[in-house]
């Protein structure tokens, strides 16, 4: 998946880039201070293109100049130089004329190791036969400092090769960074919004953190940091890092997960990171080669537990991915041999193979995305079709069950008319008959006339509370008023002064049933008055209270006699609509006063409409 540690995590990677061609006349190096500004007189030693002078000198920190000479043919207007790399920085000198010079010289060191540089030559500067080229080149030990392969010839030819260079070194770097954080970023905004998805949350962790790694192939300063080793110190943790992550993303993608072996291996990256961070300069190298070696070692495991995971049974995905990664890993363990010089070919193939894998690897990813979300969006739809079923038979069950609660209400209501009637109108019948049949003669025309009354008033109160077919159709205020026009006529007519407050019973609404009870208890209570009390006036009070409905019926009569609390026919019959109602009915009696009272809890919907 990506460049293997020991080739990217350090300047040295640059040596083995590209095959040396021999420098055509003699090159020598000499050690020098870092405050030298001129190339030392004695200390030449011959040396070969690219020089690490780690190997002739361990552990020097410093300058070493470079000397190259050759003959140059007469032909002195189409000439150029082309540095493939220095390291870590220096300056630039044909016959003493200063060419090219880096921003630092000294700590912190400008890092121009991975940078070609391609000079043209103007004429008058060279001269036919001997010439000489002075290379000035700061650096550290631990570091693999030195030159690289020079070249002097044709301008045109040289160019093409530092354009190669150029692409290979610098271009391919930076749209590497440019690649690797903008998928790391893609991909970890998925992981956010799917957290089970945990194999996109590593594999943008893993091109997080190789964001430092891709920094130190393009930076050409150590900033933010004031020293060359703590900018190495970065990119040491970065290595082990992405490793790591790398291999959680394999684990992750073919669903494994190793617990213990998980946790093994972070601790061993993390003792590597560790020992690089601790270790003094002079150690830095075989530290970081440590780290390196750890880090491979994590990446290898992974790629190859990747190989067996998706070639026995794992999913197509798996397979393609896992082949993207044994290319990068064989690109890596080629250019490994090569910077170790255990093969001749020196071409880094991870850096050319790297762009490719990555993208596939993110073309992978993302299309399986892709298909996990058309698999929900197909799944949402399948549900929606059966949210729409569920619906359509929850409306169609609902609108049956509405009409059975309609037909079973009404049903109801047919039932309590018939008990009313019966008890109503039904009861005053029979009497009226037996009373006629057991002597007939003693019934006068006034009576019969007043019973025949009651017996129509009765008739017109069922008919007035009946004929609202659905609850609240009328409001109480509308089924009173039949009621009182009736029962003031009655009153005016015995000469009895009527007084009636009623007080918002315009948003009152009950069902027919309780609304019969409600006016029979006030009709019951008005007959007493009419029929026994022998009163002058009569005051009526039917109010709404908000949760209560509160009825007063008093008189100036002469009040029940001695025992009249015994409930009659009449009394037990307001007693038993009261209870159905929930009311509370209580009647008061003395000398000059009758008074009945009956308090009624309004029910929700009724108390919703008040």
């Amino acid at each position: 998946m990506f460049l293997l540690a020991c080739c990217v995590s350090g300047p040295f990677a640059a040596h083995a880039q590209v095959p040396s061609s021999a420098w055509p006349g003699r090159v020598e190096a000499a050690r020098s201070d870092w405050s030298a500004q001129t190339a030392p007189d004695a200390g030449w030693v011959d040396v070969a293109l690219p020089d690490d002078w780690s190997l002739r000198w361990p552990g020097f920190d410093g300058v070493v100049w470079y000397r190259l000479t050759w003959n140059q043919s007469a032909r002195l207007d189409d000439t150029a130089l082309f540095i493939e790399y220095l390291t870590l920085a220096g300056e630039i000198r044909v016959n003493g004329t200063l060419l090219e010079r880096d921003a630092s010289l000294a700590e912190p060191l400008s890092r121009m190791w991975n940078v070609p540089r391609y000079l043209r030559m103007p004429p008058p500067l060279l001269r036919a036969g001997e010439n000489t080229l002075l290379v000035r080149v700061s650096g550290l030990s631990q570091y693999r400092p030195g030159l690289g392969p020079v070249r002097i010839g044709d301008a045109e030819t040289l160019r093409e090769r530092f354009d190669a260079a150029r692409w290979l070194r610098q271009y391919l770097g930076l749209i590497g960074m440019a690649i690797g954080a903008t998928l790391g970023l893609f991909f970890l905004a998925l992981w956010l919004l799917r957290r089970r998805e945990t194999a996109y949350g590593w594999y943008a962790a893993n091109q997080l953190a190789w964001f430092p790694i891709a920094w130190n192939m393009v930076s050409t300063s150590p900033w933010p940091f004031a020293a060359t080793d703590a900018f190495q110190n970065l990119i040491e943790i970065a290595v082990p890092l992405s490793s790591g992550c790398w291999a959680m993303f394999v684990l992750r993608f073919c669903e494994r997960r190793w617990p213990r072996r998980e946790i093994a291996v972070w601790m061993a990256l993390i003792a590597a990171s560790l020992c690089v961070l601790l270790a003094p300069h002079e150690a830095k190298k075989s530290a970081r080669d440590l780290a390196n070696l750890v880090s491979t070692l994590a990446v290898g495991g992974a790629d190859i537990l990747f190989l067996w995971f998706a070639w026995r049974g794992g999913r197509n995905d798996q397979r393609l991915l896992s082949l993207f990664a044994a290319a990068a890993f064989g690109a890596g363990v080629h250019d490994a041999l090569g910077v170790a010089g255990v093969i001749g070919d020196t071409t880094n193939y991870a850096t050319l193979t790297e762009h490719v894998t990555v993208i596939g690897i993110a073309i992978v990813l993302a299309s399986n995305f892709v298909r996990n979300l058309r698999r929900i969006e197909g799944f949402n739809v399948e549900l929606q079709h059966s949210v729409d079923e569920a619906r359509t038979e929850l409306a169609a069950t609902l609108s049956r069950q509405h009409e059975l609660e309609l037909v079973h209400a009404r049903l109801g209501e047919r039932v309590s008319l018939a008990h009313d009637l019966h008890d109503g109108l039904g009861g005053m019948l029979i009497g009226n008959i037996a009373e006629l049949e057991q002597a007939p003669e003693q019934v006068s025309s006034r009576k019969m006339l007043d019973s025949l009354r009651e017996l129509r008033d009765d008739l017109r109160l069922i008919i007035d509370t009946a004929s609202a077919q659905h609850y609240g159709e009328h409001s109480l205020a509308e089924l009173l008023a039949p009621l009182r026009h009736r029962m003031a006529r009655l009153f005016e007519a015995r000469d009895i002064d009527a007084r009636w407050r009623v007080g918002d019973l315009k948003m009152i609404y009950l069902t027919t049933t309780q609304s019969l009870d409600l006016l029979r208890i006030l009709q019951e209570a008005l007959a007493n008055v009419l029929k026994h009390s022998g009163a002058a006036r009569v005051d009526v009070e039917l109010h709404n209270e908000g949760s209560v409905l509160r009825l007063k019926v008093g008189d100036d009569g002469r009040g029940m006699p001695p025992g009249g609390q015994v409930a009659g026919t009449g009394m037990r019959s307001m007693q038993a609509r009261a209870r159905r109602l929930g009311a509370t009915l209580s009647i008061g009696s003395e000398p000059g006063a009758t008074l009945v009272r009956l308090t009624m809890p309004l029910p929700a919907p009724a108390a919703n409409q008040a």
